[in-house]
């Protein structure tokens, strides 16, 4: 809860802060910020903005927890016992014959190997998906060409979020991988003279995609650490991989080999208390 507190005030900082970026880099800026009580007004927009994204957050985040603790169907579970049988090292495992007959029907493209598959990733197919899903999640009017760069700025922070899992703590490092990823591309689009009318809205891409990485990096790295723990290490990473095929190598796709990937999976991505927290609780 705590971690989570963090993170949510590391955001909301970085939204309220938008106002005062584009005064800082926008040419002319004095000329195009809102008056006091325009700006007041803005700033309520915004509040109000982060309440309803909050809110939507929870659902998703909710709905998105049951899909991928779902046990596996009568299907995939023959098709895990198909994969206990194959001799070898995982990637090996997920190179057989019939574990990439089973990607080709989940993605409708035939891969070599399970490898090729985890060198595409994201797959365009898994970008549309990843870009479907923010823009059911912002404003229906949200341009095309914005919800392409909070899409790349979506997979590129999800990578960041296993190479730096406290990222959200350090708010000049998250600020600075936000300015070059996110609103700088976003700036490009929108004329400097309507960059305040679009605040709130941009707010609201920024909010949306970040939290959404990092709800799905931790949705599935919980799931699969939970099927790790239950079924044991071989077995429990075949089930990740037959449950959640896209996002498992999309992981895998971010470690140099199976072995610090299963590292990954099995640590704990919640930041644990300080002792005289959990003393303060317990006198409580």
């Amino acid at each position: 809860m705590k971690q989570n507190t963090v993170k949510f005030s590391t955001l909301l900082l970085l939204f309220l802060l938008l106002p005062l970026y584009f005064h800082n880099v926008v040419e002319g800026a004095e000329e195009i910020e809102p008056k006091t009580e325009a700006g007041n007004e803005l700033v309520g927009e915004m509040m109000k903005g982060v309440e309803d994204v909050m809110a939507d957050h929870e659902k998703r985040k909710k709905a998105l927890e049951a899909f991928v603790k779902k046990p596996l169907t009568e299907a995939q579970q023959k098709l895990l016992r198909q994969l206990l049988k194959q001799p070898g090292a995982l990637d090996n495992i997920l190179s057989s014959e019939p574990y990439l007959a089973y990607l080709k029907s989940e993605t409708g493209k035939a891969y070599k190997d399970f490898s090729a598959y985890v060198a595409a990733m994201p797959t365009p197919k898994w970008k549309i998906k990843v870009l479907f899903s923010l823009k059911d999640a912002l404003p229906p009017n949200t341009k095309a060409k914005a919800l392409s760069i909070c899409t790349d700025y979506y997979f590129k922070l999800r990578l960041l979020l296993v190479e730096e899992p406290d990222i959200f703590g350090e708010t000049n490092a998250l600020i600075a991988f936000q300015t070059k990823h996110l609103m700088e591309p976003l700036m490009e689009i929108y004329p400097a003279a309507e960059l305040f009318s679009h605040i709130s809205e941009l707010t609201r891409m920024s909010m949306v995609s970040s939290l959404t990485a990092q709800m799905d990096t931790e949705v599935f790295h919980d799931a699969w650490r939970e099927r790790l723990e239950k079924h044991g290490s071989s077995e429990g990473l075949l089930q990740c991989a037959i449950a959640t095929p896209a996002e498992f190598a999309l992981a895998r796709s971010f470690f140099e080999d199976t072995t610090a990937f299963e590292k990954w999976i099995q640590a704990s991505l919640k930041t644990e208390e300080a002792p005289e927290e959990k003393t303060e609780k317990t006198d409580e």
